[in-house]
């Protein structure tokens, strides 16, 4: 018995031994892909030149990417006459969008735009907010009428997409977490009602 024992031990210092490093890769194999499939929304919006360098540590003109920098606070007037302040809307995740009628991608990204903002109707976690720099509102009103689900403000000066967030390109595209640190800037056109989009925005929730 005792021989049996001692045979059914070292079998099983055995199969540890030998099992062990397969499951080691088994569980690395795993919290790769789950890497792999968190950062795939990010590399998508981002591009993937501008994604290796923020996974390289490097800066890359086309984009910020980081948790330290706090989004600065602002108040902008919205078609109704009522205002809207960033700090108001703290506990959210916020999605802005920087435009003009001017800018041709910016009029191409925008039914993109209209459709993700329907998606985001029903949702308290995950706002979607554009900021027109044309001169007036009936100018808005010419690509995004009142009865749109789209959030506008009206920045007409610039004081607050220029002097604040240093946009001088359009279209642009910042998100900002639920503590009001900026998390993404993502420069240039993209498809904001797809999938990818929307699982990237939800990462900082």
């Amino acid at each position: 018995m005792d021989k049996r024992r001692q045979a059914d031990g070292i079998a099983a210092v055995a199969v540890f031994v030998l099992g062990a490093p397969l499951i080691w890769l088994g569980a690395s194999a795993f919290a790769q892909g789950e890497r792999t499939r968190h950062q795939a929304p990010i590399r998508a919006l981002l591009g993937p030149r501008a994604y290796a360098a923020w996974d390289r540590g490097e800066t890359f003109p086309e984009h910020y990417m980081g948790n330290n920098r706090t989004a600065p606070d602002f108040e902008l007037p919205m078609a109704d006459g009522t205002t809207w302040r960033l700090s108001d809307h703290r506990g959210r995740v916020i999605v802005m969008n920087f435009w003009t009628v001017t800018c041709q991608p910016c009029m191409e990204e925008m039914p993109s735009l209209v459709e993700l903002a329907g998606e985001l109707a029903d949702r308290d976690d995950i706002e979607l907010v554009t900021i027109s720099v044309d001169r007036d509102w009936d100018t808005v009103r010419s690509v995004v009428p009142d009865d749109s689900p789209l959030t506008v403000l009206l920045d007409s000066d610039r004081s607050i997409v220029n002097g604040s967030f240093g946009t001088r390109l359009f279209p642009e595209t910042w998100v900002i977490d639920r503590e009001g640190f900026i998390r993404l800037r993502v420069d240039g056109q993209r498809e904001w009602s797809s999938a990818l989009a929307l699982d990237a925005f939800e990462a900082y929730l």
